[in-house]
């Protein structure tokens, strides 16, 4: 045995001890007093992140005993076997069992300066239902080979169409990725979409998009991509491998359709009357459930500013840009410093247009691509699944990530000084995370706010795109802005890179104000450091939200489906 071993049996059997004997004074003192646990579904059907032993030690006060946990052992997968970190901490995954249920765990454990290795952070999430396990491959032969599968796999689309127990609104990858795995768990499971295609809600962006992640951050659910995939994935390879990734995994998929406004849930039956438009053809549902995927997003934010029905040139949101060709020559001003900003202020230059100005309405976090990609290459390894990434990636609460993002927010500063040198003589100014936490944590508050830089830093250094910085614009002429410190600029050209309203947005028109308004928001982080609204009871029964990136949604639809199935099954009321 090594010694990294040694020290992961010993904590664990003084963890699972106490675990099992619900004592929660003895389990606490296997962490540090400062250290984290993390509950995913175990020990209520909810998600939680507490930090220090008072807290944990109220959390698993009437939780622990009735979990009735046993069964510890550590995890022999490689990559969740022992190992020790950079910082020094030893990781390890492990399994236990419950009654009806299965859990998977990983901790990561710290010396005490006494001698004892203790917890930092204990993950703890459920993984299975007893006898509702995820069903795998099929055998590809059906009833003794007398059945074809085009016979099997239309027999299974008309009940799903006939009788869905979740309809999923929004085939992008947190639709798709939900469906493939509800399917995966026997859950009947209709996606509606409403645009013609699947994917086209990527094929409609600007040209030049790719994926500011590596794609082992972003493969898809059951589905890797190929080996000679590219490490960012543009724009129309990610549409294509959307659309077929719907048909390679059987997915039900309604296009052109969308839910109308007036649905509503009958407590007594437990089941939504959704009217949704097919093709131009109205189709009444009832699910159980309705999980909205339609992104992490709702309509555009367009500023309504005075003087637009005079601008002789074009205003457009960000969504509606199609590339930069068309405004060569044109000068051109990008509302917001964003990524959608930047990626649009270095398009418009290289396409030739005579002028390209950024508006920057307050700080931005501009880091290399090198810098982000570099992060995601330490946790999502080339030859490691996907799933085991994704549980070293999750066992560490966001309130630990973030506290130790801000103790490093000098390293920070210090790994982007040659590309921040670039930026600051055009008046940019910088930031490293709201709290000096770092890009990531924008993501997780925001959604925005940031960029990973891919040339356009080299752009506005040689003055190819000029920033204007701390104003906004107040009001358009005939030929140009004025902005709010009085100063004016000509434009053939405004793009609004200025966010979008939040996805309850939309969920109101189609389930009422009334019901919207008495869920929790989608995104952003809670007083524990958990996502919001992802994947976990949002306030309203039947009522799910599912938007995040790739591996937020890959991660996270097996927690939902779990919730579904517990509550199909009777485990479960709905919440």
């Amino acid at each position: 045995m090594s010694e990294l071993q040694s020290y992961a049996e010993h904590w664990l059997r003084e963890f699972a001890l106490a675990a099992s004997n619900g004592d929660v004074a003895a389990l606490t003192q296997t962490m540090l007093p400062h250290g984290w646990l993390r509950d995913l579904l175990v020990f209520t059907w909810d998600f939680h992140s507490l930090e220090g032993r008072a807290k944990i030690s109220a959390y698993l006060a009437d939780t622990l005993a009735p979990a009735h946990l046993s069964g510890f052992e550590l995890d022999k997968r490689e990559r969740l076997l022992p190992e020790r970190a950079p910082d020094g901490t030893i990781g390890a995954g492990f399994s236990f069992d419950m009654p009806a249920r299965r859990g998977r765990g990983y901790v990561r454990l710290l010396d005490d300066e006494g001698g004892e290795w203790r917890a930092i952070s204990v993950l703890m999430m459920v993984d299975d239902i007893k006898g509702h396990e995820e069903r795998g491959a099929e055998l590809g032969t059906y009833e003794g080979h007398t059945v074809s599968w085009e016979e099997v796999l239309q027999d299974r689309r008309s009940n799903i169409e006939r009788d869905p127990y979740v309809v999923i609104m929004g085939a992008g990858q947190n639709g798709l990725m939900m469906a493939a795995r509800f399917k995966q768990m026997n859950l009947q499971a209709l996606v509606i979409e409403k645009k013609r295609r699947v994917g086209d809600q990527w094929r409609e962006r600007y040209p030049t998009l790719s994926l500011h992640s590596i794609k082992n951050h972003h493969t898809m659910l059951y589905q890797p991509y190929p080996e000679t995939w590219p490490e960012f994935t543009p724009r129309d390879k990610m549409a294509d491998w959307l659309e077929q990734y719907s048909i390679s995994q059987d997915l039900v998929v309604w296009t052109d359709s969308y839910a109308k406004p007036g649905a509503t849930y009958d407590p007594s039956t437990k089941r939504w009357s959704l009217v949704v438009s097919k093709d131009g053809t109205d189709v009444i549902l009832h699910p159980a459930h309705i999980v909205s995927a339609i992104g992490s997003t709702g309509p555009p934010r367009i500023p309504s500013l005075p003087g637009k029905e005079v601008f002789r040139g074009i205003t457009m949101h960000s969504s509606e840009y199609r590339g930069g060709a068309e405004f060569a020559g044109k000068r051109a001003i990008v509302v917001g410093a964003g990524q959608s900003g930047a990626d649009i202020s270095q398009d418009l230059a290289v396409r030739g247009a005579a002028a390209v100005t950024m508006v920057q309405r307050s700080t931005t976090c501009v880091i290399s691509r090198d810098t982000g990609a570099g992060v995601e290459r330490k946790i999502y390894l080339d030859g490691v699944p996907a799933d085991i990434c994704d549980i070293r990636f999750n066992a560490a609460p966001l309130g630990l990530r973030k506290k130790e993002g801000r103790e490093q927010e000098a390293l920070h500063w210090e790994k982007e000084a040659a590309l921040h040198a670039k930026l600051k003589s055009s008046g940019l100014k910088l930031n490293m995370g709201k709290d000096g936490s770092g890009h990531v944590f924008l993501i997780y508050e925001r959604l925005g706010g940031y960029w990973w830089d891919v040339g356009l830093a080299d752009l506005i250094e040689s003055g190819q795109v000029k920033v204007k910085s701390g104003v906004e614009i107040k009001n358009l002429t005939e030929s140009g802005v004025v902005f709010t410190d009085g100063s004016e600029l000509p434009a053939d050209l405004v793009v609004f890179a200025t966010g979008w309203h939040e996805p309850r947005t939309t969920l109101r028109e189609i389930c009422g104000a009334e019901v919207i308004d008495r869920t929790s928001e989608a995104w952003g982080m809670d007083e524990e450091g958990e996502i919001k609204g992802i994947c976990r009871p949002t306030g309203h029964p039947g009522l799910w939200y599912a938007v995040g990136d790739f591996a937020t949604a890959r991660f996270h639809s097996k927690l939902l489906a779990l919730q579904l199935k517990a509550i199909q099954i009777g485990m479960l009321s709905p919440a």
